[in-house]
């Protein structure tokens, strides 16, 4: 939708602020930049059919309604008013634009979906049967191949959706079994690969990547990109998504990435077993978080294991 000229002026203007870093600490990364402008969007789209003549004229009480109607659940209408602050504060006296007016909705507390550690692994042993089950030589072949080493990935090194599809080629050390990547906010880390991550990354690239770029080819985008998709192009992060959710469905359960991700953080914290976990700054610097309150919220399925590591560890347990 064509916004009249002073809302695609500002909104211009929001997005080459955020491409110089804005008021940051860190220059956002590109898609959450693109993600800002198009909350701004959205809500600019609502007001200024309703006679607001520009965002120097939004008020709170408009933006109030704004947010009401576009029906942003909690967690999005937080994110739009981060968004929203970004964008307003230029106009406005400073504290005192009608984003930073209105109050965030509180997050709410909810229960993090959790896979055990039996059922990773009956998820892993799945995604190998595919490949043994596959014709040789086949296009089906290079994709269970490669669909295995995205699930070893997501779990055994703990990255996100995107994390995966940007992962190249010069990031993978084999020797020393480790991978680096760039993370939200442009952080860079650099994880351990687990022995069935190594050799399921291994078989990929010797065998099914070379299998789809023969029948594809390459495009510039995913020359130096790990994984590709079925036509040699860069994977993308819905594909990714559907990898996951097919393999947890062999398991009776619907979800995705994210889910392998609170699943590794988990079992890192339980320790095989369910003893002899990992400490908590280990896993956040694993997980990339900048916060250690981040990954805490991961710690709340893990109740049991700490009650049974009080009553055998304390004093008085």
């Amino acid at each position: 939708m064509d916004l009249p000229p002073a809302w695609e002026e500002s909104l211009r203007e929001l997005d080459e602020r955020l491409s110089r870093q804005g008021s940051r600490a860190r220059a956002l990364a590109p898609a959450s930049r693109a993600g800002y402008v198009r909350d701004c969007r959205r809500v600019a789209a609502w007001l200024a059919p309703r006679g607001v003549g520009s965002p120097r004229a939004i008020t709170p009480s408009m933006l109030e309604a704004a947010l009401r109607e576009i029906g942003w659940g909690a967690a999005s209408r937080r994110r739009a008013l981060t968004a929203l602050r970004e964008w307003l504060a230029p106009l406005f006296d400073r504290g005192r634009s009608p984003a930073d007016l209105i109050d965030a909705p509180r997050p709410q507390s909810t229960p993090v979906p959790r896979l055990s550690q039996d059922e990773v692994i009956a998820m892993a042993d799945h995604m190998a049967l595919l490949v043994t089950d596959a014709t040789p030589r086949s296009t089906a072949r290079a994709l269970a191949i490669r669909d295995r080493a995205i699930v070893e990935v997501l779990y055994g090194s703990a990255l996100r959706r995107q994390e995966v599809c940007d992962l190249v080629l010069s990031s993978l050390d084999f020797e020393n079994e480790l991978l680096s990547v760039v993370g939200k906010g442009g952080y860079s880390r650099t994880v351990p690969m687990t022995e069935p991550c190594v050799d399921a990354l291994r078989e990929w690239l010797g065998e099914g990547r070379p299998r789809l770029v023969a029948m594809s080819g390459l495009t510039a985008a995913s020359r130096a990109r790990v994984f590709l998709s079925r036509t040699g192009a860069a994977l993308d992060g819905a594909t990714v998504y559907r990898i996951v959710n097919r393999g947890l469905e062999s398991l009776g359960r619907r979800g995705g990435p994210h889910l392998l991700r609170h699943a590794a953080a988990t079992h890192l914290l339980e320790g095989p077993g369910g003893r002899d976990g990992a400490h908590l700054r280990v896993v956040q610097e694993f997980l990339g978080h900048s916060s250690i309150a981040t990954t805490e919220r991961y710690t709340g399925v893990t109740t049991k294991a700490l009650q049974e590591t009080l009553r055998r560890a304390h004093p008085r347990g």
